[in-house]
């Protein structure tokens, strides 16, 4: 049994196909095999509820923010030491619990911040909302009013932290952390006394890229679900008192093929592929292997034309198109290389049964009937081999097999894997189709990047170069069938393309922001 070749993925952290596990018809990474996992969200839940620590670790310079952090935790300690440690338990920084806990904490964390120079440049822009917990303590102490550009700052606080892991985000859940550790509330057993130490004194001892791990998953150890509606009601408050900023579309690739060569060449291939039709013609009664052979082969010839015609390559429609060449493919390698002079009999009689299918149901439609094709049509085709009566109606697939085994048996699983699985979300109307061509992200991370509609969907990713490949590949099989058929497209490499055939790395493009 040879063994698989492993594939490379430099940079990469996500695990490949090969480490999902099959369950049912879903493939499982490993981490959502683990039992009683659950999520929790930074971005959604966390984040508003440490706004203004957020703020204080974006205004104010990071190691006197860290000074700021590490005096307003150690007050914790107090209440440790004397008769409130009971009292205590519970207490927490966030927003939603500070007006429920006594008001010398709250007036003792503004104080400190106050302390520094751009404090209240970084405390003010809290008082932009209106439906903040405790707004009334915040106005009483910080006693100004907010200007128009707190919004801006506030706005920076958010996309500073955004991402759960970055450096800032992770000085603020460790503020939270600290301040359980000096209420008691978070004990370390003798054996991880210098785990203990890493965080008291962090960020100055111990190795920061196992440190800052360490107070992300200790952080959400403290998550508390379902208990504050604050969260959910700043990112409303946020969606409708700041305007959508929509993200401008970057340029997409383009093909390495000049459609208008593309055109000539059509008119070119077209040309001898009749020639050869002629050439190899036997008989002018019924034979379904040369009319199928030939049949996938104008009709792949077809499909390249409409790609090749101005801006429908690198739009849906090249998409749909490239689908279709994709399972022509597939079905006319699988019957040259594996079918019979019975199967491209069984081929042609389910194209005569559909069309007789469609037929009747036609004839009984009642209301208002489709216009993409006639009665007219799908009459002649549904009688032109034998009349209607004599043709069955096979309600599965032609030859009992779905694609993938069509493509297995054939030798052409490669090309399925290629371009099948991403084309049919476009043919199919699903979720990643719709978001690629239709959406671009909002700009405003008081929007949390949601996704913002475009006025016109956007250009794609030519599908040209593609669909020659595949024309390419169809042709071959025609020469397979009916030898002499040398014609074919030249395949223009993308420029970059050779080199990284070479073993050279394509730099590595940085995953969006991922919430914890």
């Amino acid at each position: 049994m040879s063994k698989k070749k492993k594939t490379k993925r430099p940079g990469k952290i996500t695990t490949p196909l090969a480490g999902h596990k099959r369950v049912g018809k879903a493939l499982v990474p490993p981490i959502m095999q683990l039992p009683g996992l659950s999520f929790s969200s930074w971005v959604n839940d966390r984040l508003p509820e440490m706004l203004w620590a957020s703020l204080v670790i974006t205004v104010i310079p990071r190691a006197q923010a860290l000074e700021v952090f590490r005096d307003i935790a150690s007050i914790g300690i107090r209440y440790r030491r004397d008769d409130h440690e009971q009292q205590a338990r519970g207490w927490t920084l966030r927003h939603s619990d500070l007006p429920n806990q006594p008001r010398e904490l709250f007036d003792a964390l503004i104080s400190r911040v106050l302390q520094c120079h751009a404090g209240m440049q970084a405390l003010r822009p809290l008082l932009l909302l209106e439906n903040l917990p405790g707004i009334a303590w915040w106005k009483a102490v910080l006693a100004v009013d907010p200007i128009d550009d707190d919004w801006q700052t506030l706005g920076q606080a958010v996309q500073t932290n955004f991402d759960h892991q970055s450096q800032e985000a992770t000085d603020v859940r460790w503020v939270s952390i600290l301040f359980k550790i000096a209420l008691g509330e978070f004990l370390f057993p003798p054996t991880l006394e210098e785990k203990a130490l890493e965080i008291i004194e962090y960020p100055n001892r111990g190795d920061m890229r196992q440190v800052r791990p360490s107070i992300r998953a200790m952080e959400m150890t403290f998550t508390e679900k379902g208990q504050s509606a604050w969260p959910g009601s700043f990112w409303d408050y946020a969606l409708q008192r700041t305007e959508c900023m929509p993200a401008p579309l970057l340029p997409r690739e383009k093909s390495a093929h000049d459609p208008k060569v593309v055109r000539q060449a059509l008119v070119d291939v077209r040309e001898a592929l009749l020639e050869h039709w002629f050439t190899t013609l036997s008989t002018s009664g019924l034979d379904p292997k040369h009319d199928g052979v030939f049949g996938f082969g104008f009709f792949a010839l077809s499909c390249l034309t409409e790609i090749s015609m101005g801006p429908l390559s690198e739009g849906i429609t090249g998409r749909l198109l490239l689908r279709a060449l994709t399972e022509c493919r597939i079905s006319m390698a699988f019957l040259v290389r594996c079918g019979d002079e019975t199967m491209w009999k069984k081929f042609r009689s389910y194209g005569t049964g559909q069309a007789k299918l469609a037929l009747l149901k036609h004839e009984e439609m009642t209301g208002e009937k489709p216009r993409f094709v006639t009665l007219a049509t799908l009459e002649s085709l549904a009688n032109e081999d034998y009349f209607q009566e004599y043709v069955e109606i096979d309600l599965g697939h032609w030859c009992g097999k779905d694609l993938r085994r069509l493509a297995e048996e054939s030798g052409t699983k490669d090309d399925y894997d290629r371009y099948y699985g991403w084309a049919s979300g476009f043919v199919h109307g699903q979720w990643g189709a719709m978001r690629d061509s239709n959406f671009t992200h909002c700009l405003n991370p008081l929007h949390r990047f949601h996704r913002v509609p475009l006025p016109f969907h956007r250009m794609l990713e030519p599908t040209t170069d593609d669909a020659l490949q595949l024309v390419n590949s169809i042709l071959d099989d025609v020469n397979f069938a009916y030898p002499g058929f040398e014609t074919r497209f030249e395949i223009e490499r993308a420029p970059g393309e050779e080199e990284e055939q070479k073993g050279e790395t394509p730099a590595a493009i940085p995953p969006e922001f991922v919430e914890s």
